[in-house]
């Protein structure tokens, strides 16, 4: 808590030249992470309606979960590089930041011009930048600025945005591709990630010789961690994307890819055990309560969503024979309650200090919504149920994008907080990969309309393990 008095007094200016910085300055960068976490959220939310029109474009289906899976692997190894580096030198968030839209914005604008569904793939890899860029620096970068209470006022506003994002997106984008194409979607995308990258670039500057107060002095980046961590994930997801396809369960190609997958994860272990502090997955950081109950809290949350944010809208396109524009709006329904609810829990999370009441609600509202959705969920259902029980499902969404935006910044001790706060949202990054592949799994061997309450049960399930660590969240210490 020390550090924290230390960064908020006057005599700190020097320590932190962020807080420090004219208002004009603060405003143009607050501004440029807020336009990219819309344009971050537009894309996300078009994905999953997106995709299955794309498919019938230009087929690959069998590469269908790829698409968004191999983007979490990117980004597991993106998000604590992009951590170490802007502990060691805070001076470096702002180019970093930029550098990360700019990879995004590159990435979206080759998806429009995708002949193949594999050549849509592969660049979408690339997009781990993005999530590593906001998540992880953006939002540190607004702490920097701010106090306490503003940053968590803020940061709350970060669910507003996503709110803002998960309107215009699945509306927007599913008018798009009934009238015109789902590449023009892609073309509407880029521009934004890129004016968020230069506003932030343009923002708030400060040396490396200004921050050294509040630089880190941890030690070299883990390269055989972080190897370690790309090699199990990608044996991982693609033994589970292509087990229905081109690896068969079973087969060689699977079993090979679990194998190696297996001792990557061992390989990592003794990585983690060895290195402690300096390792990619920092084990001092790890022995923090608050670290650990996030980043487990924030895999399993994550875990939950995937099945209905990224399946539902397919079912109900392939399923109950519903157009674009009718998909998109699941999710754009599923956004009304953010607009005015994440600033509000953003603030009574910087309020409180905690964010273990506000969290432990939503996952109780997760459990509540996939109950609902597993009662109702059927290919003859009435498409404005679910647009009701997508409503109420929107407590929840603005409980994910204020508590993981706003608590790290507020219950992770200042020495650890850029680092640890890359471990948390690494855990959203695996849950998001892990949960998509799984679920494909459950779709492709039992079918769409047998395999959706299956997926549902099991969004039950990791919601209520979310439940457990949400509890376990501690006021930081004064």
């Amino acid at each position: 808590m020390e550090s924290e008095l230390k960064q908020g007094s006057p005599a700190s200016k020097s320590t932190n030249p962020f807080m420090a910085a004219p208002t004009a300055k603060k405003t143009i960068t607050l501004v440029g992470i807020y336009i990219a976490v819309v344009g971050s959220i537009v894309q996300s939310s078009t994905l999953s309606t997106l995709l299955p029109v794309a498919v019938g474009e230009i087929g690959g289906l069998d590469y269908y979960s790829l698409a968004s899976t191999l983007s979490g692997i990117v980004s597991v190894a993106v998000m604590p590089l992009w951590g170490y580096l802007g502990a060691k030198n805070p001076a470096i968030k702002r180019p970093l930041f930029t550098a990360s839209l700019l990879v995004g914005a590159a990435v979206i604008f080759a998806r429009a011009l995708a002949p193949t569904m594999m050549a849509l793939v592969v660049p979408s890899t690339l997009w781990g930048f993005v999530s590593a860029g906001i998540f992880v620096l953006g939002y540190s970068m607004i702490r920097d600025m701010y106090d306490q209470k503003k940053a968590g006022t803020y940061l709350g506003a970060c669910g507003t945005m996503m709110a803002i994002g998960m309107l215009a997106g699945p509306v927007m984008g599913g008018f798009i591709m009934d009238v015109a194409s789902w590449r023009i979607v892609c073309h509407v995308i880029w521009p934004i990630l890129l004016a968020g990258g230069l506003m932030v670039f343009f923002g708030v500057k400060a040396t490396k010789e200004e921050t050294a107060g509040m630089a880190s002095a941890s030690g070299k980046f883990d390269t055989s961690g972080t190897i370690a961590v790309v090699v199990f994930l990608t044996a991982l997801i693609s033994a589970l994307s292509l087990g229905t396809s081109f690896a068969p369960f079973g087969g060689m190609a699977s079993n090979v890819l679990f194998a190696v997958a297996l001792v990557a994860l061992v390989a990592l272990v003794l990585v983690i055990r060895k290195k402690q502090g300096d390792a990619i997955i920092p084990a001092t950081a790890l022995k923090n309560r608050n670290t650990l109950s996030f980043g487990i809290a924030n895999f399993f949350c994550m875990f939950s969503n995937m099945a209905v944010f990224f399946f539902l809208p397919m079912y109900v396109i392939t399923v109950m024979g519903h157009t674009a524009t009718e998909a998109g709006l699941v999710t754009t329904v599923y956004s009304f309650v953010g607009l005015f609810l994440s600033p509000i829990l953003g603030r009574m999370i910087g309020k409180a200090g905690n964010a273990r009441g506000v969290l432990s609600f939503g996952c109780i509202m997760r459990i509540v919504v996939a109950s609902a959705l597993l009662l109702f969920v059927a290919p003859d259902a009435n498409i404005f149920v679910i647009y009701v029980i997508m409503v109420v499902a929107g407590c929840y969404n603005s409980v994910q994008s204020s508590a993981f935006s706003a608590g790290p910044q507020i219950q992770l001790p200042a020495d650890i907080r850029v680092q640890g706060n890359s471990i948390i949202q690494v855990g959203q990054n695996l849950g998001g990969s892990i949960g998509t592949a799984i679920y494909t799994v459950i779709l492709g061997v039992m079918g769409v309309v047998d395999g959706m309450p299956v997926a549902l049960t099991v969004s039950i399930i990791t919601a209520a393990c979310a439940l457990v660590f949400a509890l376990r969240l501690r006021k930081l210490a004064d």
